[in-house]
């Protein structure tokens, strides 16, 4: 995980990719931050598609680092 202050917009949000490159991280880490409950998705109801909100990515962010 990057160890400086990532460039995440916190009103934002993010898909899992986009939340891993923000972080540094592979895919696979975001999919386990998730399932540990670390972080949580939603789904969006136009694409149906998992987000989770730039808040949620810097609360783990400072828990991590």
């Amino acid at each position: 995980m990057i160890a400086e202050r990532p460039d995440i917009d916190i009103n934002g949000y993010y898909s899992q990719k986009q939340a891993a490159d923000a972080l540094h991280v592979c895919r696979h880490t975001i999919m386990r931050y998730e399932k540990t409950g670390a972080l949580h998705f939603r789904i969006r109801k136009g694409t149906s598609r998992k987000v989770v909100s730039g808040l949620n990515l810097m609360k783990l962010w400072k828990t991590v680092i």
